[in-house]
């Protein structure tokens, strides 16, 4: 008998304390900015659900800062943006109720301090909603905002530190010019740079000495990793360019009106060139026919250096280039490679004879480069 009255004190006990939680959550979530612990220095981000204001203070600078946090309603993700020394700091977090992961901060500088800033919005649970009203009032005026840049998105080329040396590369979303010096041989660089709008993949160009310079470039908003360098020589410094991009923020975007459209009138006609070609424009005579499974083809001449071995190579590929099937004759050898391509990197799966899987993939970026492809007649 005692058993079950003890059972249902505690689940009075519990049912209680789980009614006052849902009312400290019904309360936050019809807080006000009058609820603020100060004023919001930072527009909430409207991809969120909710927001607060955190004071916080860096101990060992004694750097006040008042930050805007906005944030999934599960707290699942926070959004944090705050300004220390003239520098807007922002940090994108995810929290999966144990943890916090910074997954982009804006500086680099501010991921050792979010985790605290952002338990101390979580502890003191004063929320306002992003609600209709107002918030759809500025939403709209947001949306009216892009309409107008519409015809002029980021800046025009005249607002650039220097002319382009190359041609942007249209496969990306905008592009900018950086004027960059090599300090220790003072050599100065113009470079073009490509980027997705993410800013998550870059394309640099530029001229050393005569030989022209390119790599491509992932970046996860902390670290840039140089998946190609065309010389071997730019990855040391491409990373400070990449930056140097980023710091000027003067990006001209291919999506910009009439411009745009005669660009992809261009890309349309040069692709259809492209698909026109024959064997005629090949480099060299195929010495090996081109596999029917696939879409088109070409013929690269390539030279393995090492050992001065010439080799004329058949390359079949699908029309997205994410497959490829090479044959060559190597001393008299029969060569086969079968390889996939993600964009960034090549995977040799399948190799006759072991011996080609080194040299396949640039013999697949010389196919690519030359860009000569012939239709399979099926």
């Amino acid at each position: 008998m005692k058993k079950k009255v003890l059972a249902l004190v505690l689940a009075a006990s519990m049912a209680a304390s789980m009614a006052a939680t849902v009312s400290v959550f019904a309360e936050a979530a019809t807080a006000t900015e009058a609820d603020l612990p100060a004023e919001a220095q930072f527009e909430p981000n409207k991809d969120y659900d909710k927001y607060t204001v955190v004071e916080y203070t860096i101990e060992d600078i004694q750097a006040d800062l008042v930050c805007t946090v906005s944030a999934k309603e599960d707290n699942s993700e926070f959004y944090l943006e705050c300004n220390f020394y003239g520098d807007d700091q922002m940090t994108r977090t995810t929290y999966d109720g144990k943890e916090f992961k910074v997954e982009e901060d804006k500086t680099g500088f501010m991921a050792g301090d979010t985790p605290a800033i952002l338990q101390k919005a979580i502890d003191q649970n004063v929320w306002v909603a992003m609600g209709d009203g107002a918030a759809a009032d500025d939403a709209a005026a947001d949306d009216a905002k892009a309409d107008d840049t519409k015809e002029i998105k980021g800046v025009t080329e005249d607002k650039l530190p220097a002319e382009p040396q190359f041609e942007a590369n249209k496969d990306y979303d905008k592009w900018t010019v950086v004027e960059y010096t090599i300090e220790d041989i003072q050599a100065d660089l113009v470079c073009t740079v490509s980027a997705k709008e993410d800013d998550s993949e870059f394309y640099l160009e530029c001229n050393f000495y005569g030989d022209d310079q390119m790599t491509k470039t992932t970046y996860d908003g902390k670290e840039y990793k140089v998946e190609e360098d065309k010389t071997g020589f730019m990855a040391v410094d491409t990373p400070a360019i990449l930056d140097k991009a980023l710091e000027q923020d003067l990006w001209v975007y291919f999506d910009n009106g009439a411009d745009a459209a005669d660009d992809a009138a261009a890309t349309d006609a040069a692709a259809t060139d492209g698909a026109a070609a024959t064997a005629a424009d090949l480099p060299a005579e195929a010495q090996f026919e081109p596999n029917k499974d696939y879409d088109e083809y070409t013929v690269v001449e390539y030279t393995i250096e090492d050992i001065q071995a010439d080799l004329v190579c058949t390359v079949s590929t699908n029309k997205d280039h994410t497959e490829f099937y090479l044959e060559c004759n190597f001393y008299g050898d029969d060569q086969m490679t079968k390889t996939t391509y993600d964009g960034k990197e090549y995977k040799v799966e399948e190799d006759k004879t072991g011996f080609m899987a080194v040299d396949t993939p640039a013999i697949l970026d010389k196919a690519i480069e030359q860009n000569i492809w012939v239709p399979i007649e099926k």
